[in-house]
């Protein structure tokens, strides 16, 4: 095997683990020029106009649903679940009804209103500073690439002129294009732009493909460079490796698969340490098609049902018999395992088109200022329910009507205050009763849980406590508040971490707080699915995690490495220590040493 370069290192972002071996190739993604001529249409062709572009929807859509078909049969769940929310997007009015009616009333061609339409979208986009909306703006425009592709009889084929078993680097990839690379042989993905969080990072760790980004590609010598290795696991891009290297990636790839095999036989054993102390693990859901996997990660139910994610690319609020259907399905899809349905977590990073998204009729016509100058800190979750009682009665009525097919827990977010857990619980059981009086069963004692996401409910948790079944800690929103740093600003990303003393002590302050009135606690937030927090945790008391499912075996892993004397000892350590630094170098030194061939940590 000749090398004609000297070895290159290039650092950059690790979004999916693995090592991948191969050549590398340039990806020039489909770029097609997303505007369109105005042409009028006669009125008479108005009718085959919309017709026209009913057909080229419906090719999109079979695309995506043969995709998503083929995911499920892989049990690519994540990538399953993602692709199911295209489609949601595809059925949205937005795409489907003010299209066609848009078409019918300015007599225009369908590529010319679409496209317009779309760059409205845009502009909306852009005035909301979120990487969650940009990520559903991604989605958007590569649904919509692919009608406007089918409008102009263009091919939509993903990597048709990609050899197989290679090293893709291109500027970005879409969720589309790394679900579609199942069967092409791809070994790794390399781009220019991306994050943890997006859709195509999602889609890459679900199939188990290494994903690096933060690269310059631009500046890589790829033309000269033979093979390539990408770490997956530290961001490492080597170009031109030596023998030695290739021989040093060779076993780890080896090591890597094996530690893989291991994990997913964990699936049916239970979740405890090794000195018997059990934790209930479970996953987090955003309503898509998460609860069909469900059963086969061997989880204890469903710690967190985002309610409002199935409905934030709506121009409408959902109904309550839409609602209703939805809860229904997921509830017995379950089985009889729990799952716990936050009710609407609105505002914040979850506005959409505007602010007034989610607000009643009468609402919006009250309103004066339809955009809060900081929403993470104005009318959002609970505030905003209490406020809009129409819009959260629909919605409990639709939940506790699903309940009767199953074991649903109802959690109240963002509670600041013993005021409004009382209130909340208040119009609960009016809406109960009121359920009742229309003649539909509903379920006597249904669990209720608030989230601890403000210091202010951490402090007062001993009042909180006694009138809930148990507390959830979001701890995203915890260390956020707790820190006044905005966890979407990338310049202080420095700032935002779970590891500060603060934050340690109002957790173990909330769970002291629970375990006096004997009510369990749960963490649902990041810090559950991180490794190395995971002792601390439980030997803080915590009870229950709840994560994506794809952590799943790692995180059954991890708990099952550790002793409940161990973590005791560790939280002991830790609360002696004045920095975050000191505590993240302890927490990875720990982790390290328990759980030495997983490979989280490089």
């Amino acid at each position: 095997m000749p090398f004609v370069c000297e070895e290159i290192i290039i650092k950059g972002m690790p979004l999916s683990r693995g090592i991948a071996i191969g050549r590398p190739y340039f990806h020039h993604s489909l770029q097609q020029e997303f505007f369109a001529q105005e042409i009028d249409i006669d009125p008479l062709m108005l009718e085959e106009e919309i017709a026209r572009y009913k057909k080229a929807m419906n090719f999109a859509m079979q695309e995506v649903k043969q995709l998503q078909l083929k995911m499920e049969q892989d049990a690519v769940s994540d990538g399953a679940a993602i692709l199911e929310g295209h489609l949601q997007i595809m059925q949205d009015s937005l795409l489907t009804t003010r299209i066609e009616e848009k078409i019918r009333t300015k007599g225009k061609n369908a590529e010319f209103v679409f496209t317009s339409t779309i760059a409205e979208c845009e502009s909306k986009f852009n005035s909301l500073k979120s990487k969650f909306f940009k990520e559903r703006f991604n989605d958007l425009q590569e649904i919509s690439k692919r009608v406007l592709a089918h409008l102009r009889e263009e091919s939509t084929a993903a990597f048709y002129d990609v050899p197989k078993e290679c090293v893709i680097f291109a500027n970005s990839f879409s969720a589309f294009d790394t679900a579609a690379s199942v069967n092409l042989s791809i070994l790794a993905f390399v781009t220019r732009e991306g994050g943890a969080t997006s859709h195509a990072a999602i889609v890459a760790r679900a199939q188990g493909i290494p994903f690096v980004c933060s690269v310059e590609i631009d500046n890589l010598p790829l033309s000269s460079a033979e093979w390539v290795i990408v770490d997956g696991c530290n961001g490492d891009i080597i170009l031109n490796p030596t023998i030695e290297t290739l021989k040093k990636y060779k076993d780890l790839q080896l090591q890597l698969q094996s530690h893989l095999e291991q994990l997913e036989k964990m699936t049916n054993l239970q979740t405890e340490t090794y000195d018997g102390h059990k934790i209930a693990l479970c996953i987090n859901i955003d309503g898509g098609e998460e609860t069909q996997g469900i059963h086969r990660l061997g989880v204890s139910g469903v710690g967190l049902f985002r309610t409002e994610f199935p409905f934030l690319l709506r121009e409408d609020f959902p109904s309550e018999e839409e609602q209703y259907n939805l809860y229904r399905r997921q509830v017995e899809e379950m089985k009889g395992l729990p799952i716990v349905m936050r009710t609407f977590d609105v505002g914040g990073d979850k506005y959409l088109k505007s602010a007034s998204r989610f607000q009643s009729k009468a609402a919006l016509k009250k309103r004066s200022s339809p955009i809060e100058a900081n929403p993470f800190l104005g009318c959002r979750a609970i505030r905003f329910l209490l406020k809009e009682k129409e819009i959260f009665k629909a919605q409990l009525r639709a939940i506790l009507r699903a309940a009767n097919f199953g074991n649903v827990k109802i959690l109240f977010p963002m509670i600041s205050s013993l005021t409004e857990l009382q209130e909340a619980k208040a119009i609960l059981q009016e809406t109960a009763k009121e359920l009742g009086v229309e003649g539909y069963d509903v379920p006597q004692n249904i669990a209720v849980g608030c989230m601890i996401e403000v210091p202010a409910s951490a402090i007062i948790v001993d009042l909180l406590a006694k009138e809930c079944d148990f507390l959830s800690i979001g701890t995203n929103d915890l260390v956020q508040y707790t820190l006044a740093v905005d966890r979407t600003n990338n310049a202080l990303s420095h700032l935002y971490t779970a590891a500060h003393p603060s934050v340690i002590r109002l957790i173990r302050q909330i769970v002291n707080g629970a375990s006096e009135q004997g009510i369990p606690v749960s963490v649902c937030g990041e810090v559950a699915a991180d490794p190395r927090f995971v002792p601390l945790l439980i030997g803080l008391g915590v009870n229950e995690l709840s994560v994506a499912g794809r952590y799943v075996p790692m995180i059954k892993n991890v708990i099952r490495s550790t002793s409940i004397s161990a973590a005791r000892k560790l939280v002991e350590q830790v609360l002696t220590l004045s920095s975050a630094e000191e505590i993240e170098d302890l927490l990875t030194r720990e982790y390290r040493q328990n759980v030495p061939e997983d490979f989280f940590l490089s």
